[in-house]
């Protein structure tokens, strides 16, 4: 057997039924058609459905994601038109990437193999090693509710980026009470070592303990490489590791115009950034805490319906975040050149801030 190969997963009902997820708008479960070919020559077996997709808090049948992306690569199709991963604007690395962040693979450590349906030769993924991936979800929801720091800086990638220090992936606070400054100092530092693996700066071979970005050392001090980190066990994506760091950046843009995530105020006619040249595109006045959410609030305003009118409610939207920063990829720029826009631009807080709660509408009925 090819030692690449992953263990095609059966999804339980059951369990499907009862895991809730702090994910962004919604993703589908089935990968793109050319990533799935791709695999094959790599004795990869995915599956093409996943059933039961929709469970508890997320619905992996919903591809919001998939669609933004398309658009933002120039779909100019219906809403429908532009849901297809399989679609040529984008391609399947760059889409990849957008799948990242809710799904990052990763090798189980030795505790990991032990848990039921985890075989720990094959990277973990929802859609190769899916049985292996609810029950880790599983545990780390239960070990979360009890310990709310057992995931800060330990633990594997499911567990971090869901109930740990790497929720800014998503655009959210690690904890209640995380000041907005802490949040958005994580953020940027995410974007800029994705845009250091999409402009070359950081190849392949660069270990993670190695970059010097700050603040990075807390969250990525082990012995990994970049192809670690995107591509472990997933060697068709490794040429193109440079799309799959961009289309990271580009889920974390999105994630961020997501009300559950954060709460931007509406745009002011006029407020510039960059000396005059941009627009800001909404402010943001608090990044929002998963761990008091109603998840099913949460769910819900994470659907393709509500993307579609968060596109019609915003002048300029996070469509226009995402061609902007293409051009910068098109154009070659550096970090140094990219940065503003990111940083007084799309991530540009309010004046008023609050720290990181669930946020209103998306408490719990008994934090009410």
């Amino acid at each position: 057997m090819n030692k690449h190969k992953a263990v095609s997963g059966v999804v339980w009902g059951v369990l499907l039924g009862c895991i809730g997820q702090a994910n962004a708008f919604q993703l589908s479960p089935d990968g793109t058609l050319a990533e799935r070919e791709m695999a094959k020559k790599y004795g990869v077996s995915y599956k093409a459905t996943v059933p039961f997709a929709s469970f508890a808090l997320h619905n992996f049948s919903d591809p919001a994601h998939e669609a933004l992306t398309q658009k933002i690569y120039g779909c100019d199709g219906d809403w429908q038109d532009c849901s297809n991963p399989n679609l040529e604007n984008a391609g399947a690395y760059v889409i990849a990437g957008v799948r990242w962040n809710d799904d990052p693979v990763f090798m189980p450590g030795a505790e990991d193999a032990k848990t039921k349906g985890c075989d720990g030769r094959y990277s973990v993924g929802f859609i190769s090693q899916t049985r292996c991936w609810v029950n880790l979800f599983e545990k780390a929801e239960d070990i979360s509710a009890s310990d709310p720091m057992a995931f800060m800086g330990a633990g594997n990638y499911i567990s971090r980026s869901h109930f740990g220090d790497l929720q800014f992936l998503h655009a959210m606070a690690s904890q209640e009470g995380d000041a907005p400054e802490k949040t958005k100092r994580e953020i940027m530092m995410w974007a800029e070592f994705a845009w250091g693996v999409a402009d070359g700066t950081y190849p392949l071979n660069t270990y993670l303990k190695d970059i010097q970005i700050e603040g990075w050392e807390q969250h990525f001090n082990n012995g990994q490489t970049v192809q670690d980190l995107f591509a472990v066990g997933r060697p068709w994506l490794r040429a193109n590791v440079n799309q799959v760091a961009f289309g990271s950046l580009l889920h974390l843009v999105q994630d961020s115009f997501a009300g559950g995530h954060a709460q931007r105020r509406e745009e002011i006619l006029g407020d510039k950034c960059m000396g005059g040249a941009e627009a800001v595109l909404g402010r943001i006045e608090e990044f929002h805490s998963y761990a008091r959410q109603d998840h099913a609030k949460h769910k819900d305003d994470d659907a393709s319906s509500v993307a579609r009118l968060m596109l019609m409610a915003h002048e300029p939207d996070v469509v226009d975040a995402g061609k902007k920063l293409r051009g910068f990829i098109a154009d070659r720029k550096k970090w140094a050149e990219v940065r503003p826009y990111l940083d007084e631009c799309v991530f540009a807080l309010a004046n008023e801030t609050t720290p990181a709660s669930a946020g209103d509408g998306y408490k719990l009925e008994a934090n009410r």
